[in-house]
């Protein structure tokens, strides 16, 4: 699924086509129109969720009006492990229209025992062709490495920004392939929100946003994006892309948003953004960007 020059995989998030986003989701028709439109930029992959509902049949619709056979993109999807775990599977093909997933994962870790149970589920389901791969998503390094002694996890799906880095230097190590999502901190780093002017939603509880360093990490960005002509979610992507995950999956919420510029920061650059980032990330003691600690050692 990567280029021929082996270039970081670009996945098309469904995220905020559903209702669960922390935005209002996309109307039916801009969603399947910017599904069409990424076909057409040359995405092959579409990463969606039980819990993004709506997001499901925009898909399939989207694929269907275009006269796009299944086989010719790739469905990642995500499920909570709880024991109507295959309910929800059923009915997420029944909302794609599709018999199998290419990639199928636990959408963020719980108690030990309904994991377990779970992964030896989505286990079964693979050799039953239900799906071709399976992974986690969101998990904890510590939990990261404690499932794969046991099962045969091919993917981790996290968060990786410049508001959250951590453990990626360790996790980029395994023998695993890490698909990365919301390489824009989930919309804060484009300079609009800041701690003295938060968003109205539920990012404002991004510790991330309280930590001293945000607004200079704002003016690195900034002074990046004069020196290179582009914009504070150019270099913040570029960021991600120079850390070398197996896929990263972008949000787009208007067609313009597909048109970004990669920019080849120097080694100096990317070294200064990492170090802000990990000083940023490692202030605060949880699992992840949201502040959930799952405590599960």
């Amino acid at each position: 699924m990567k280029t021929k020059n082996n270039e970081v995989i670009t996945a098309l998030g469904l995220w905020n086509m559903g209702a669960c986003a922390f935005h209002s989701p996309l109307p039916p028709r801009e969603g399947k129109d910017l599904i069409k439109k990424a076909f057409r930029k040359g995405i092959r992959a579409f990463d969606t969720a039980f819990s993004y509902s709506e997001a499901d049949s925009m898909l399939y619709s989207a694929m269907r009006e275009a006269g796009i056979e299944r086989e010719e993109y790739e469905i990642w999807s995500k499920v909570m492990p709880l024991p109507t775990m295959r309910k929800k599977v059923d009915a997420s093909r029944r909302r794609l229209g599709s018999d199998y997933f290419d990639i199928l994962m636990i959408h963020w870790p719980t108690d030990d025992k309904a994991l377990f149970s779970s992964l030896k589920t989505l286990e079964s389901m693979k050799e039953e062709k239900v799906t071709k791969e399976i992974g986690v998503s969101n998990f904890p390094l510590s939990l990261l490495t404690k499932v794969m002694k046991d099962f045969p996890i091919s993917y981790h799906e996290r968060h990786l920004s410049l508001i959250w880095n951590k453990t990626w230097e360790e996790e980029k190590k395994l023998p695993i392939k890490t698909i990365t999502y919301s390489p824009g901190g989930l919309g804060l780093l484009g300079g609009k929100y800041s701690l003295s002017n938060p968003p109205d939603d539920e990012r404002k509880t991004i510790k991330a946003l309280s930590s001293p360093l945000f607004p200079c990490l704002l003016e690195k960005i900034n002074e990046l994006k004069d020196k290179y002509n582009t914009s504070q979610y150019s270099i913040a992507l570029s960021w991600v892309i120079a850390m070398e995950p197996w896929a990263i999956i972008r949000g787009v919420g208007k067609e313009k948003d597909f048109d970004i510029d990669i920019v080849s920061m120097e080694i100096d650059e990317i070294n200064q953004l990492t170090k802000m980032a990990t000083e940023i990330t490692s202030a605060f003691n949880q699992d992840n960007v949201f502040s959930h600690n799952w405590l599960l050692q």
